[in-house]
């Protein structure tokens, strides 16, 4: 048993690490194409990213494999009891969707490998350090798209979102999430200018973090985001109070620090006005039933509850949270909720987990939180306590919507910090595999790249289809080809294929597929109740002369959404004797 080691030459394997984590960070996050939002690889980044990601995995486990050592961090029994936990609770609670679920389990247990890896390549101090730099200047490029929202630049257009509001929405199109890597930025700027070696860092590196302080200050305080300003006060304060001690030997340092902060956030609050809208929100939710989350966090406990101890598997959320909705919205005279569209996630990860994993999914998570927070107290105050602030921006996140499902770069970035968490006190030990077992890892890690790498490449053929299908305006099926022979897409082409051909047949005044169209509409809406579906379900129906199962079809969908404009017109239709079916095809 032997500590890490500490040479103090580059490795060729930190070499191909440095040359990775630089592309991944760097060029893979900002790649971007026409997409209809949403999560995971329906935004085109999350697939790029994952190339390089499936890389620096499977050149870690060969660096593994050769070296005939791996790297063992504290508590690891522990923390693996999180991954195991999610995996087998998916097994015994079910597939409710198996495109899902590979996927979801996928990301879970590939994010692990990534951060297990990591661990192999033997970093000493300032190799890691100089990883964080590069995230870092990473997170500065993202703070510089955030800006280029806020101005119309032509140039910029079919390169990084537009957001047609001005609005700091970076290129994750939604802006806490911005607003919680700015967050994450700010800390991790503290952090390296409060590290022992910061005073000799060359001028760029300095430069580095305290120009991406300021903006990233700026950008959460003007992006109006109560999440991202709580986190960066939390950090920040965490922060000053853990390296006190560091921070006053170097008193020009810290006011350097504070007048950054502080400029940072006066700039932001004077041009966006963000912090106002964030107080707003919170006199808004402080204004009983005018904000919907407490509203869905009660039904979603109300779900659990039902079903606690394996829950409902994965990818049951949307039927089970919508079935009992029906039952509060009937309950309660919450207008708020019943004008609500239909809710994809409860804004909560533990509450998500909860109804789609039950116990075994929860005891899995607080394993870790319990890993990660014992691992933090060995490393004391001063050390234990800065690190947690780099951790807890994205962590509190968690606790209010679901970032890593609309963001794989958050759920990295949240892993890299982890390994700046547990690369004190690990240890290297011998391997110890057969050869067949070795030989076993090193196939695998060789093919998974190339296998993974094709199966993104045709998601993002798929969704450059789904654009193209869109804006033909249906005149072009072919485009949907690559879409149905999608893993990740087939639901989304199928929804589109589907309606086209319900209204197809209207328009010619045939039946032949009506029925086809009824049978998947049905077992469609027992997954995910949409509320489009539910009125197209209604058309065929009333097509086919079946009035009394398309009045019951709207009945059902405004059980579950009273107040919705879409249901609310078709309600009035079908009950004054009108007829939802179209003479021609919208």
């Amino acid at each position: 048993m032997q500590l890490i080691e500490r040479s103090p030459n580059l490795k060729p394997r930190h070499r191909v690490l440095y040359t990775l984590f630089a592309f991944l960070f760097l060029i893979a996050g900002f790649y971007y194409q026409d997409n209809l939002g949403g999560e995971g690889l329906s935004l085109p980044f999350n697939a790029v990213i994952w190339i390089p990601v499936v890389l620096i995995i499977a050149a870690g486990l060969i660096t593994m494999i050769r070296s005939q050592l791996w790297v063992k961090p504290r508590l690891l029994g522990v923390l693996l009891l999180f991954p195991a936990g999610i995996v087998a609770g998916g097994f015994v609670s079910g597939m409710e969707r198996p495109s899902e679920w590979i996927i979801r389990l996928g990301v879970l247990v590939g994010g692990i490998l990534f951060w297990f890896s990591l661990l192999q390549y033997r970093f000493k101090r300032r190799d890691q350090e100089n990883l964080l730099y590069l995230l870092l200047a990473a997170m500065l490029v993202h703070a510089m798209v955030g800006l280029m929202q806020l101005v119309p630049l032509d140039f910029i257009k079919g390169w990084i979102p537009i957001s047609p509001n001005h609005q700091l929405l970076g290129m994750f199109q939604q802006p806490n999430l911005q607003a919680s890597l700015m967050a994450t930025a700010v800390a991790l700027s503290i952090y390296l200018a409060t590290l022992p070696g910061f005073g000799g860092q060359r001028w760029p590196m300095k430069s580095l973090v305290y120009l991406t302080l300021g903006l990233s200050v700026f950008e959460v305080f003007g992006s109006g985001s109560r999440t991202g300003i709580l986190g960066l006060g939390v950090a920040v304060l965490l922060l000053l109070i853990s390296r006190f001690p560091m921070l006053r030997k170097f008193k020009a340092r810290f006011l350097l620090i504070l007048f950054t902060i502080v400029l940072g956030s006066g700039l932001g609050v004077a041009y966006t006005e963000g912090a106002l809208r964030a107080y707003s929100k919170l006199e808004l939710m402080a204004q009983n039933g005018k904000d919907a989350r407490p509203h869905v966090y009660r039904i979603a406990v109300d779900v659990f509850k039902k079903s606690p101890l394996t829950g409902y598997g994965i990818g049951s959320f949307q039927r089970e949270f919508q079935n009992e909705r029906a039952i509060y919205s009937a309950q309660s005279d919450s207008k708020v909720i019943d004008a609500a569209p239909r809710f994809s996630h409860p804004h909560n990860e533990l509450l998500f987990w909860a109804i789609e994993g039950g116990l075994m999914a929860l005891l899995s998570i607080a394993a870790a939180v319990v890993a990660v927070f014992l691992q933090l107290w060995r490393m004391g105050w001063q050390r234990g306590g800065a690190v947690a602030a780099l951790l807890l921006p994205i962590t509190l996140h968690t606790q209010v919507e679901l970032p890593f499902y609309i963001s794989t770069l958050h759920w990295l970035v949240l892993l890299v910090l982890l390994v700046v968490c547990f690369t004190p006190f690990s240890q290297v030990k011998p391997l110890g595999l057969s050869a067949s077992a070795r030989g076993l890892v090193s196939g695998v890690s060789v093919l998974s790249v190339p296998l993974v790498t094709m199966f993104l490449v045709h998601s993002l053929v798929a969704q450059t289809g789904i654009m193209q299908y869109l804006k033909s305006r249906g005149a072009q099926p072919f485009q949907l080809n690559y879409v149905l022979n999608n893993l990740y897409f087939r639901e989304t082409g199928e929804y589109f294929s589907m309606r086209a051909l319900l209204y197809s047949q209207i328009q010619q005044k045939k039946h032949e597929h009506i029925a086809a169209f009824i049978s998947w509409a049905e077992q469609f809406l027992h997954q995910i109740p949409d509320m489009q579906i539910f009125r197209d379900l209604a058309v065929a129906y009333e097509y086919e002369g079946r009035n009394d199962e398309a009045k019951a079809v709207i009945a059902r969908a405004r059980a579950i959404y009273p107040e919705v404009e879409l249901l609310v017109d078709a309600n009035k239709v079908i009950s004054s004797g009108g007829s939802l079916v179209p003479e021609s095809r919208p």
